[in-house]
């Protein structure tokens, strides 16, 4: 009877382990799809911006309904539309950190890279509606760069 008991207790243990093991397979697959689904939306985005690069149009200027406060030349919209896209990648990347699937030392060299981007702050009006629109742990991140928009 006792080894009877054991094998059935080991084998519960057993069952309940692999479920276990499902489920974090399981959630861990979902975290890779939210992002694969966020990266998509970036190049889709992407494209987008180059499209409107390709037409001689502000991306920005278009989405938001934000007239810009001077004539733009064929290279300001160009560089506006690169800044735009900068932001839908640097979205895309927190994301796949917050999700624990990007490595701590290639999250601080992104982080490097948007640092020294958004220090420019070419277009101050990008980046204050920009930032407001990302999940708050990003923005936490953001609001503790040092940048010239935040003076």
């Amino acid at each position: 009877m006792n080894i009877e008991r054991m094998l059935n207790i080991l084998g519960v243990a057993g069952v309940t382990a692999s479920l276990i093991f499902v489920g974090l397979e399981l959630r861990q697959s979902q975290r890779i799809a939210l992002v694969s689904q966020i990266q998509e939306r970036s190049y889709a985005a992407s494209a987008e911006t180059n499209a409107f690069t390709e037409a001689d149009l502000d991306w920005f200027s278009s989405k938001f309904r934000i007239a810009p406060e001077s004539i733009l030349t064929t290279e300001q919209k160009a560089a506006r539309n690169s800044n735009n896209q900068s932001w839908f990648f640097y979205e895309a990347d927190y994301f796949q950190y917050s999700q624990g699937l990007m490595t701590e030392p290639v999250w601080q060299a992104k982080l490097r890279a948007m640092e020294v981007n958004l220090k420019r702050c070419e277009y101050p009006e990008i980046y204050e509606l920009r930032s407001q629109l990302v999940e708050a742990g990003f923005k936490r991140i953001l609001d503790s760069m040092p940048s010239q928009c935040q003076e």
